[in-house]
């Protein structure tokens, strides 16, 4: 059963009133938090999302010829509306809910600074040799699933099925790769 405010969202992209038009010559970069979300609600693995739907070797979401995001349909709007990026809720919504993506986006943002504050003193000191992921992560931090299931079979315990369960292993994981 749709939500009512669900088929209105959609109506209102339909008419016009959605993403759509903002979509062309916009580049809309995802964090971790963003790219989960987003492969959670289309039931694929991060790994998936980074192959079927972001600019290889980036961050950013894919486009397709007319300029317009990969997710945008003609017909039905947005396909992961639901699960939208935080750039994308701003286009139509501008006081939608942020707190959860800001929050998130924060503490990506800690650990990314972090790293590359750790990354240039491991090139500069003693550790300099010490192999440091800093200066290359491309898209494998946008790869929440792999790292989660490689982390919980490290420990012997389930994948959880809880989206910010999962987040928050992540983010352990990146944490203590800083150590």
């Amino acid at each position: 059963m749709t939500d009512y405010t669900d088929e209105y969202r959609r109506q209102a992209s339909l008419a016009g009133a959605g993403c759509g038009p903002h979509c062309p010559g916009n580049r809309i970069p995802l964090t971790p938090y963003e790219a989960a979300r987003i492969a959670d609600g289309l039931g694929i693995t991060t790994g998936e999302l980074i192959r079927r739907f972001m600019v290889s070797g980036s961050a950013l979401l894919g486009v397709k010829e007319d300029g317009t995001c990969v997710f945008h349909r003609e017909e039905d709007g947005c396909e992961v509306h639901g699960d939208r990026p935080l750039a994308c809720r701003s286009f139509v919504e501008p006081t939608d809910t942020p707190g959860r993506f800001v929050e998130r986006a924060r503490q990506y943002r800690e650990i990314l600074q972090a790293w590359r504050k750790a990354g240039l003193a491991a090139a500069a000191g003693p550790e300099r040799d010490r192999m440091h992921p800093a200066p290359d992560l491309g898209t494998w931090i946008l790869d929440v699933d792999s790292l989660v299931a490689e982390r919980c079979a490290e420990r012997g315990m389930p994948i959880p099925r809880d989206l910010e369960a999962r987040i928050d292993i992540h983010l352990a994981a990146l944490r203590a790769a800083l150590e």
